[in-house]
């Protein structure tokens, strides 16, 4: 009986990151990803039942690494403008990262063949934006929200960070955002979403 390690998983989630990015989902087969971990497909079937879960896995693997620092800043600000200003300052860049930006891209494309994004949604973003929907809850009780939605005020947020510059990237107008568009943008969202859900003063 094979014995399954967390360094063979680790091994093949590299290996597969390498094969996606370079061939893309449709491209990409399980046999060459298994070649190229050094195993048999028997094995990798193993640790990943298809490649639909090969693919989510691979790219959960950097969210964990990286979204989820992301996620924790929002709780260690008590005030909702600068909890939202270090969010959309960590966030935009992660999602602007080649990588990043290169698996959305796929992700988009299989949308409607599949059950690709809804596997990525539930297993990986879906649980980030509800731990900032708590966050929007605390901020609701201490009298510093509107009560709302909590869940339609952050995929409203979420909207605003990725409106204009980021989708100009994701269409390849533009080939990278720069601190200074960054900035823009999250000043620009963090703006609109205060004038909508808080509860600032006029003099503030």
């Amino acid at each position: 009986m094979r014995v399954k390690t967390e360094e063979k998983r680790k091994c093949i989630l590299e290996a597969a990151k390498a094969v996606f990015l370079e061939r893309g989902f449709l491209g990409a087969s399980m046999a060459e990803v298994s070649a190229r971990a050094g195993g048999s497909k028997q094995t990798l079937y193993s640790y990943f039942a298809s490649k639909d879960d090969l693919f989510v896995a691979t790219m959960l693997e950097k969210g964990t690494q990286i979204i989820d620092p992301v996620f924790a800043t929002f709780d260690t600000e008590e005030e909702l403008r600068p909890a939202l200003n270090r969010f959309g300052r960590a966030f935009l860049p992660f999602i602007a990262s080649d990588e990043v930006l290169a698996f959305r891209r796929m992700i988009i494309a299989e949308g409607a063949r599949s059950n690709l994004g809804q596997l990525f949604f539930e297993n990986g973003p879906k649980r980030g934006w509800t731990r900032m929907t708590a966050r929007f809850e605390y901020f609701m009780a201490a009298g510093k929200m509107r009560r709302v939605d909590p869940w339609r005020a952050a995929m409203h947020f979420q909207a605003l960070c990725e409106s204009g510059p980021f989708y100009r990237l994701l269409e390849g107008v533009l080939k990278e955002l720069t601190p200074e568009l960054i900035d823009e943008t999250v000043d620009a969202a963090v703006d609109v979403f205060m004038r909508a859900y808080g509860v600032e003063s006029e003099a503030a």
